[in-house]
């Protein structure tokens, strides 16, 4: 009776190949699912506990767009470098220590991760830094490739309008 179950199991499968493809590639999904949300989970956890930061996922040649109404800060950048000159580095020479995330979600499904999250920091002025972000990311062979970014642009501008603390000699 067992052979006669798996030569009409088999026997489907060449009938409808599209199903035994269609639930390989769920399966498949759902793995990279748990894996691209366990990488990005873990990423914000050390970033959080003061051991790096999620940058380092990116891809070098990494598409990274801030989205917005501002021309200043509402861009595209095209490389990692580029993202974290005009926007990582000058926010964080402004903060006496690193931002601090703090994940309130993170969503998957295959390549996909959103991560919805505040970040704080102590200005050197003595104010602080508080945003609210969220960042859809597109995750390929354990690299951020992609990221659509949405933040409080008038609270991270304000940051960045201020001048910068002097260079100790």
């Amino acid at each position: 009776m067992r052979v006669i179950a798996w030569l009409a199991a088999l026997s489907l499968s060449f009938v409808f190949p599209a199903i035994s493809a269609a639930q390989g590639s769920e399966r498949m999904s759902e793995s990279s699912t748990a894996v691209n949300r366990a990488m990005i989970k873990r990423a914000f956890d050390d970033w959080s506990a003061g051991k790096g930061d999620v940058f380092s996922l990116l891809a070098e040649n990494a598409t990274w767009r801030i989205m917005g109404s501002d021309p200043e800060i509402a861009k595209t950048y095209h490389s990692r470098e580029a993202l974290l000159d005009a926007a990582a580095k000058p926010l964080a020479a402004r903060l006496k220590g690193p931002l601090k995330p703090t994940v309130r979600r993170i969503w998957a499904d295959g390549d996909e991760v959103i991560v919805f999250w505040d970040g704080e920091g102590d200005v050197y002025d003595g104010t602080k830094y508080r945003n609210t972000y969220l960042w859809i990311m597109t995750v390929k062979d354990r690299r951020v490739v992609d990221v659509t970014a949405f933040l409080d642009i008038p609270s991270f501008k304000a940051v960045l309008d201020r001048p910068p603390p002097p260079r100790k000699p």
